[in-house]
């Protein structure tokens, strides 16, 4: 398991010491580049000097003087041997090695256009001994080493201190985290004292414990829900059977039109229990088994062909506008218009039109159900979709409606990667869903 303390107390460690270790390399190269030029600067004056004595006249100097000179010379530089060397190459003045062969040392070599006066020399050869820089420079270099090994060990706890001052915030964040639990979700984390890189963590923990709220309320409803929807036709069940207990004997019409009530309950419970089993399904996101739909037209006319004798019961007229060219899971969009038309039946007024529109919108194909019928206030038009609600006050026609019908329909089309719609003025509702398509057709008008 990756540990961020530790990664950053390695790259703060490793940043801080590759620093000193630069430091270091040019502090170590500006030193040798400084002594090569003090070298430089010996050797120059050195031959300067040789070249100086080679030059007198030798009626002035008699070769052995000039030998002692050049000894002088020589010995006044402290670190410096010269050979002078004939036109002929051979050595008249000076060593035979540098320094017996001890030690470093850097060449220097001058020639002569003619021959000097003295001694007839015509190349001086000059040894300038550097075991001393690089002494200097070994120990420059061990304390160099001393110096990083040392950093590193300080650089380490200096981090480590410092990551603790960093990591404090978030240790306290985790600790009101961890105390959290399923009766503290109406607690909201404060963040005007945590760090401006931490606010972000904390408004997004904060919108996650307003949904978690949501979701712990909406589930409060729904389970009430659920139990009223379903408690009505046990009671009812319950009565009846009790009622048939006290009695003695039932026959002919009165016990089929008892044994038929008692299904219609029976039925209604178990379209409750399919449709709360496919919203569960639906809100886990199972996987769609998509089908390509060359006309989306066609399948809601098969729709609505199968709800038209219940809309002519109404006097009610469907009529189907627009076309698209989809990839769907036809029985699930199936349901959904279902639905979406038996909630428009239910509501439209006598005599008119229901009206479902298939329009292209960008990304998105919409269908759309628009009758006419009492204006929904709307604050309620906003939970249409939410299970078991009723736009119509109290809980009349419970029979064939149990409000998971439009619930269905969101959930439908959150599958689809779409999203639902309602709106309702002026007498008309229009309640709709969409569908995200990736490779989208243009749609066509049809009547």
């Amino acid at each position: 398991m990756k540990s961020i303390s530790r990664a950053t107390i390695g790259l703060t460690s490793s940043v801080s010491v590759l620093g000193v270790v630069l430091l270091a390399v040019l502090v170590y190269c500006c030193i040798h580049y400084w002594q090569a030029k003090q070298q430089e600067e010996t050797a120059s004056r050195a031959l300067h000097a040789v070249e100086h004595l080679l030059l007198k006249p030798t009626s002035e100097y008699s070769p052995e003087d000039v030998k002692h000179g050049l000894e002088e010379v020589l010995g006044g530089q402290g670190r410096t041997q010269a050979q002078v060397y004939d036109s002929r190459g051979n050595r008249m003045f000076g060593p035979e090695v540098f320094f017996n062969g001890e030690g470093s040392i850097r060449e220097f070599s001058q020639v002569f256009k003619t021959e000097l006066p003295q001694l007839q020399a015509k190349r001086v050869e000059l040894a300038v001994s550097t075991v001393d820089d690089e002494r200097f420079l070994n120990f420059i270099s061990g304390i160099f080493a001393s110096s990083i090994v040392l950093w590193i060990l300080v650089s380490v706890l200096i981090s480590m201190r410092l990551i603790r001052l960093v990591l404090r915030p978030i240790n306290r964040l985790t600790e009101r985290i961890h105390n959290l639990g399923p009766r503290s979700l109406d607690v909201v984390l404060d963040d005007h004292k945590a760090p401006l890189e931490l606010r972000p963590f904390i408004d997004g923990f904060n919108r996650l414990l307003g949904q978690l709220r949501e979701n712990r309320e909406q589930l409060k409803l729904f389970n009430s829900n659920v139990a009223h929807e379903l408690n009505t036709p046990l009671s009812s069940l319950t009565i009846s059977h009790e009622l048939l207990q006290r009695r003695k004997l039932i026959e002919g019409d009165e016990l089929q039109k008892i044994v038929g009530d008692h299904l219609d309950e029976l039925d209604r419970m178990a379209r409750i229990i399919r449709s709360m089993l496919f919203l569960a399904n639906a809100n886990q996101g199972r996987e769609l088994q998509l089908q390509p739909v060359p006309s989306l037209r066609q399948l809601v006319v098969s729709v609505t062909e199968y709800l038209e004798q219940l809309a002519e019961d109404r006097e009610l007229c469907i009529t189907v506008q627009g076309d698209a060219t989809v990839e769907v899971e036809t029985e699930l969009i199936k349901r959904a218009v279902s639905n979406l038309l038996s909630n428009a039946i239910r509501y439209a007024q006598a005599n008119t039109e229901i009206t479902v529109h298939i329009t292209q919108e960008a990304e998105r194909l919409w269908i759309k159900v628009s009758n006419e019928g009492p204006t929904i206030d709307p604050a309620k038009s906003n939970r249409l979709f939410e299970p078991f609600f009723r736009a119509e006050e109290g809980r009349s026609d419970t029979g064939s409606n149990h409000g998971l019908g439009l619930a269905i329909v969101a959930a439908i089309a959150k599958l689809h990667g779409g999203e639902v719609f309602a709106r309702s003025e002026d007498l008309v509702t229009v309640i709709g869903f969409s569908i995200k398509q990736e490779r989208r057709l243009t749609s066509t008008h049809k009547k």
